[in-house]
């Protein structure tokens, strides 16, 4: 049973990863904003913040760059942890609940000490509610002693799976896909004392906000 389930995960993940390939090279692809914060030769490193519901329209964005990608250990987490290491991205698989809590810490030290790397989170996930940022993200880049990049994309023509709590976004062929590194944000100790009330707030505004708006 368990080499079914690889098997089928690996088919999943080759038709997932060649046909967004296929996307990219059939679509115009605008990228505007702060692309300088994710060139390699930038001193500082990012915590990027994206919606989970348009996680996969992202995978060839920044391929061949150093990149890290925070997953789920369960099977959904497989498919993803495929398509992000055929892109050329370090994958790290976490539990969904938080367990203890001390691998908050262990992800802090391997992406400042031994990749030193951007990281990648869909801030929403696993299981959302919807453009509702999580609490671990913020102090994922509070403890790591990062600033926030939001990151936001756009695809003219796309399908969307409503019944999913996610609305997760595939995008056509042939499309025009906009995608924007919106300012940083630098969260703070006073973020956190008010439960990350406020910051939340700004940093919703910025990716909700319409690519051609800002």
């Amino acid at each position: 049973m368990q080499i079914f389930f690889e098997l089928k995960e690996k088919i999943i993940s080759f038709l997932l990863y060649y046909y967004i390939e296929f996307v990219y090279k059939t679509s115009k692809i605008e990228k505007i904003g702060r692309l300088d914060l994710l060139e390699d030769s930038c001193k500082d490193k990012f915590i990027i913040f994206i919606w989970h519901g348009d996680s996969y329209c992202y995978y060839p964005f920044l391929e061949g760059k150093k990149l890290n990608i925070i997953t789920t250990k369960n099977k959904r987490g497989g498919v993803i942890s495929r398509i992000s290491s055929h892109f050329g991205y370090d994958v790290l698989r976490l539990p969904d609940t938080g367990g203890n809590g001390d691998y908050i810490f262990k992800v802090r030290d391997l992406i400042n000490k031994k990749t030193y790397a951007n990281l990648v989170m869909s801030v929403d996930g696993p299981t959302g509610p919807q453009h509702e940022i999580k609490n671990f993200a913020l102090i994922m880049a509070l403890f790591s002693k990062r600033k926030i990049l939001p990151v936001t994309i756009e695809a003219k023509h796309k399908i969307e799976l409503k019944k999913r709590w996610d609305k997760l976004k595939l995008p056509l062929p042939f499309n025009r896909i906009k995608i924007k590194v919106n300012d940083p944000f630098n969260p703070t100790k006073s973020d956190r004392k008010e439960k990350f009330i406020t910051i939340k707030k700004e940093i919703k505004n910025v990716m909700e906000s319409q690519i051609g708006d800002n």
